[in-house]
Order: C-alpha cells, then structure tokens, then sequence
C-alpha cells in the first residue's frame, strides 16, 4: 500500500524545529549515510519495501534541506525557475540548463529520479524556489510518460512575450 504523501508531509512539517531530526533526514540522500534516517521513515513507510523507502526517504531528505513546501511547483516549473534565475533571456535560459531537464526526463524509474534530484533541490533552497511535496511524491511514485509530459510542459511552455 502506498504512503500517504500528506501524512508525510504533516509529519515533516511537525518535525521542522527538531534540528537533529532534521539532519538526520538530510542524511537520507546518501547512501552511505542514509541509516541515520531510517528511525523517521520507519515511521511513515515499511522500511523493507524499496519503493517505500526510497521515496519517502527522498521526500523526507528534500523536505529537510529545503522545507518550503508550495503547491502547483512540479519539478518542470521549479527546473524552469532555477534556469530562468539567471537574467538572461528565458528562451536561452532554458537551452542552457536543457541538458540537466533532459536527463531527469530520460530516467526509467523512481530510483534514477531519486539519484539525479537532490542537487535540483539544494539548488532550488538556495535560489529560495519553493517545491510541492505531495506532487513530487506521486510523480516519483507514479513516473510514466503523462508525468514525463507533464513536466516537460511545465519548462518548455514558453510564451510568446518571453522570448
């Protein structure tokens, strides 16, 4: 049975002041140090199911290094900002950064997605772009081409008057 993104994110959010929680969370993005977080996702998730773990360990390490949580901020909107921060122009902001938008979108699964996004999101808390946690939770969960699609949409649609 899936985790419930929501419950997830109440829990992080009611652990926001515990600052050793917190780092022991962020240690979730490592493998090598990934045990410290296993008594917080024990919690949430069935620690001996990989898709479980591996999400809602990612999902706990991101929140934890970047709690801004903001609704309608799907990975392909956030990529955007971060690109676009730059001051150049949006279109040639896109192209630049387009390589790094393209191999999230060439990933197969949740696993790959989970290795590739952590510097997406250290970048996105120092350029203060919030992201929303339930949506990245179902989109790792629920990784297809509608997601792929969706994404895509997100950081290509560029208007006309931004070029």
């Amino acid at each position: 049975m899936k985790p419930d993104p929501k419950y997830l994110l109440k829990q992080l959010k009611g652990l926001q002041d515990d600052r050793g929680a917190m780092a022991a969370l962020r240690k979730g993005f490592s493998k090598a140090t990934e045990v410290r977080a296993w008594p917080y996702v024990a919690r949430w998730c069935n620690l001996e199911n990989d898709k479980d773990r591996t999400i809602v360990q990612f999902i706990a390490a991101a929140y934890a290094h970047h709690p801004q949580n903001v609704p309608h901020m799907d990975m392909g909107t956030v990529m955007r900002k971060i690109a676009t921060g730059s001051g150049m122009k949006q279109k040639d902001a896109l192209n630049t950064f387009e390589g790094r938008f393209r191999r999230l979108l060439t990933c197969q699964g949740y696993e790959d997605l989970c290795k590739l996004l952590p510097g997406v999101i250290i970048t996105a808390s120092k350029k203060d772009i919030g992201i929303d946690y339930v949506q990245l939770f179902n989109d790792l969960w629920y990784w297809n081409d509608n997601t792929r699609l969706h994404w895509a949409g997100s950081y290509w649609n560029v208007k006309q008057e931004d070029q």
